[in-house]
C-alpha cells in the first residue's frame, strides 16, 4: 500500500568529522536531497590562525572537511585537487619555503580558481605579513583567498569553495547568515573557556556548563573578571555579547521543505549545540510539522561530554534549541525522535551511558539500540538511517476499492446511492472507487459518465468476485442499497481504509442511538415482545463474537462494511447471503485482524418494505458463529 517518493529532503546538522558515516550513506542513497548544515565557530589549529590572520571572518575547517568527504564520494573532481586541499604544510616550516610551495600549489591545466584563490591571499599577506604557516591546512588557505576573492562574503564563499571541488551549491550550507562570532564556554568550575580549542581540548575533560556566542575574542582582562563574577552574572554579560546572528535565509528555506531533519552526533558544544542557538531556527524548525526530525546520540564520549549521558546530551540539545525562541517552543516540534546507543551492561567508559531515559516524558520518542559499527565507535549508518529514509520514502498510494450496491431492486435506488456517495466528497478520497451493480436494471448512461468513479454491472455475486480477483482490489466494500443505509457513510468507511493497517471498517446502526430507536418503534410498534426479542438476540451474537472470539462487534448484521478483498474471496457462501457476515467476521476474529467500528446512520423502514432478519435467521446466524469457532 505504498509507492516509493523518488525525491526525499534531508538536512542533516553537522559538525567536521563525526557525522562521517551517515553523510556518506546519504550521500550515496539515490532520491536524496541531502543538505549538510554547519556552523562556523572552528578557532583551533590552522583554521584558528586563519580568523586570526583575516580579522572578520568564520572558521573554513569543517566546511573543508565535509566538502572533502562528498568530492571523494560522489567523485566530483580529481583526487590530484583533493590532494591538494586535502595535504597539510610542514609542521615546522619556515615562511620562504612556505611560500613557495604555495605559489607551485596549482600547476598547469589546474582549475584557475585554484591560482587566483591562493593569489589572493599571498596578496594579503604581502600587505600584513602575520601568519603562522606551519601545519597550516592547504584547504584553508584555499578557503581564505575565496573569503577575499568574494569581498568577504562567508556564505558566498563556501559555494565557491565547494564548486572548485565539484559540487553544487547549497550542498553544504552555513547556519548564519556568516557574520563572525566566536565560541566561548563557561565549566562545572566556574572557569571561563575562551576558545572552541578549549571547549574541545582532551586534555582538560571539562565538563561544560553553558556555551555562549561573542563578538569578539575575549581579552585576559575581560577573562579574569569574567571568571571573578557569580554565575548568574556572568551569563548575562556573556549573553549581552552576542552578536546579532541571523539564521541563512537559504538554509531556512530548506528546513521548512524537509522531509527529514537529523541532529548528527559529534563534539557537541562546538560543532552542534552552537548551530542550535541560531536565532530563528527554532521558529523554523517548528514552522515544519511535517518532517521527522531524528536526534542521534554520541556512542562514545570524549573531553567536552565527559560524564554526559544520552539523556544529558538531549536535554542540552533542547536547551540550547529553546535558548533564543520566544515563547519557547514545545520540545516534539523541535525533535520527533531520540536514537540512544545501548552501550551493553558490561560496557563502561569510553561508552556514553544512557542515563534516566525513564524521565524522557514522551516514550514514543526513544529509540534505544546497539547502533555501533562493530567496536569502532562509529555508527552503523544504514542500522541509524534507513528506518527513518524508508518510512519518509514509502508514502501512501491511492488504494483500489470494489463496492458491491447488492439488494437494492431498482436503478432509482442505486442511481440515489451513488449520488449520496458524490455529496460525500468520495473524489477527495485518495482512492481509486468501481462501483459494481447488483440488479437486472439499466442506469442512465449520461449519469454514468458524469461520475468520478467507475460504474460496472454485475449478474449476481460470484460475478463480483471474479472481477475483484481479475482487479487486484485492495479492499472490497459491501453495501446494501435497499434506501436504509446511506452512501455518505460508505465514504467516511472508505476514509478511514487509508489510515494505518486495518483490515475491515465495520458500519455500526448500534452505535447511532438515537436511530436505532427509532427503528425499533417503526418496526415493533404492534408487538413489542417481537422487539425485544430482536434486541436480546441481536445483543446475543455481539456476546457471541466476545466469548468465542474475544471481540465484541456491535452490530454484527451491518450491511455496511468494508474488508480487505482477500478476505471477501474464497468465502463458501454468497456476499449477499443473509450470514455472509457471519463468515467474515469469523475469518478476520479468527486472525486477529484490526477492525474498526464506525456508527452508520440510517433510516428504518417497515418490514412490508425491505426483509428484515427474522427470529430463526437470527438464530441461523448464531448457530452459524458457533460452528465456525468449532
Amino acid at each position: 500500500m505504498t509507492c516509493h517518493n523518488p525525491n526525499v529532503r534531508v538536512v542533516l546538522f553537522s559538525g567536521g568529522r563525526g557525522s562521517g558515516a551517515l553523510t556518506r550513506q546519504l550521500a550515496s542513497r539515490p532520491g536524496i536531497s541531502l543538505t549538510i548544515a554547519i556552523n562556523g565557530y572552528d578557532d583551533g589549529a590552522s583554521t584558528g590562525e586563519v580568523r586570526r590572520f583575516l580579522g572578520d571572518t568564520l572558521g573554513p575547517s569543517d566546511f573543508r572537511k565535509n566538502a572533502s568527504r562528498l568530492a571523494r564520494v560522489l567523485g566530483t573532481c580529481g583526487d590530484s585537487l583533493l590532494d591538494v586541499v586535502d595535504g597539510r604544510l610542514p609542521q615546522h616550516i619556515d615562511v620562504k619555503d612556505a611560500l613557495e610551495q604555495l605559489q607551485a600549489m596549482a600547476p598547469a591545466g589546474a582549475d584557475p580558481r585554484l591560482r587566483t584563490w591562493l593569489d589572493a591571499f599571498l596578496c594579503e599577506y604581502s600587505r600584513r605579513p602575520s601568519f603562522a604557516f606551519g601545519d597550516c591546512a592547504i584547504g584553508n588557505v584555499v578557503f581564505a583567498g575565496a573569503y577575499l576573492a568574494t569581498g568577504r562574503d562567508f556564505n558566498r564563499a563556501v559555494d565557491e569553495y565547494t564548486g572548485l571541488l565539484g559540487l553544487p551549491a547549497g550542498l553544504i550550507e552555513n547556519v548564519t547568515d556568516g557574520r563572525a562570532a566566536c565560541l566561548v564556554a563557561l565549566d562545572a568550575a566556574g572557569r571561563l573557556l575562551r576558545t572552541e580549542e578549549a571547549i574541545v581540548d582532551a586534555r582538560n575533560h571539562s565538563t561544560i556548563r553553558r556555551i555562549f556566542l561573542v563578538d569578539a575574542p575575549l581579552s585576559d582582562e575581560a577573562v579574569m573578571r569574567l571568571e571573578g563574577l557569580p554565575e548568574a552574572e556572568a551569563t548575562r554579560e556573556l549573553d549581552a555579547k552576542e552578536p546579532p546572528l541571523g539564521l541563512n535565509p537559504r538554509l531556512a528555506a530548506k528546513i521548512r521543505e524537509a522531509d527529514l531533519v537529523i541532529y548528527a552526533p559529534g563534539t557537541q558544544h562546538s560543532s552542534l549545540f552552537p548551530s542550535y542557538m541560531t536565532p530563528g531556527l527554532a521558529e523554523c524548525l517548528a514552522g515544519n510539522l511535517v518532517a521527522i526530525k531524528l536526534l542521534v546520540t554520541n556512542i562514545q564520549s570524549d573531553a567536552e561530554i565527559t560524564g554526559s549521558t544520552a539523556v544529558d546530551l538531549i536535554d542540552r540539545a533542547l536547551f540550547y534549541m529553546r535558548l533564543r525562541s520566544s515563547p519557547s517552543v514545545p520540545s516534539p516540534c523541535l525533535i520527533t525522535h531520540y536514537l540512544l546507543n545501548e552501550p551493553g551492561k558490561a560496557e563502561a567508559a569510553p561508552y556514553v551511558q544512557l542515563g534516566p531515559v525513564e524521565l524522557i516524558e514522551d516514550p514514543r520518542l526513544v529509540r534505544i539500540g546497539a547502533y555501533e559499527d562493530g567496536a569502532t565507535g562509529l555508527h552503523d549508518a544504514a542500522r541509524v538511517l534507513e528506518p527513518f529514509l524508508d518510512a519518509v520514502q514509502a508514502q501512501p498510494r491511492r488504494l483500489k476499492v470494489a463496492v458491491l450496491l447488492h439488494d437494492s431492486g431498482s436503478a432509482n435506488k442505486v442511481t440515489e446511492t451513488m449520488l449520496e456517495m458524490v455529496r460525500g466528497h468520495i473524489a477527495d478520497q485518495p482512492i481509486d472507487a468501481t462501483v459494481f451493480c447488483l440488479g437486472d436494471f439499466e442506469l442512465d448512461p449520461g449519469f454514468v459518465s458524469r461520475l468520478p468513479f467507475q460504474v460496472r454491472s454485475v449478474p449476481d455475486s460470484a460475478g463480483f468476485v471474479r472481477e475483484v480477483s481479475a482487479g487486484e482490489f485492495d479492499y472490497v466494500a459491501l453495501f446494501e442499497s435497499s434506501g436504509m443505509y446511506r452512501g455518505e457513510d460508505l465514504v467516511a468507511l472508505a476514509s478511514h481504509l487509508t489510515v494505518g493497517h486495518l483490515d475491515a471498517v465495520w458500519g455500526s446502526r448500534r452505535l447511532s442511538v438515537r436511530d436505532i430507536r427509532d427503528s425499533y418503534r417503526v418496526r415493533y410498534k404492534h408487538n413489542p415482545l417481537l422487539g425485544a426479542v430482536s434486541f436480546v438476540g441481536s445483543h446475543l451474537l455481539s456476546l457471541a463474537c466476545l466469548l468465542l472470539y474475544g471481540r465484541y462487534i456491535s452490530d454484527t448484521l451491518s450491511a455496511v462494511r468494508a474488508i480487505r478483498a482477500e478476505d471477501a474471496i474464497g468465502l463458501p457462501i454468497d456476499l449477499t447471503h443473509k450470514r455472509a457476515n457471519q463468515y467474515i467476521l469469523s475469518r478476520l476474529l479468527r486472525r486477529r485482524a484490526e477492525i474498526l467500528e464506525l456508527p452508520v446512520r440510517f433510516t428504518p423502514l417497515s418490514p412490508a418494505r425491505v426483509h428484515r432478519t427474522s427470529f430463526l435467521e437470527g438464530l441461523h446466524a448464531l448457530t452459524t458463529l458457533f460452528i465456525l469457532w468449532m
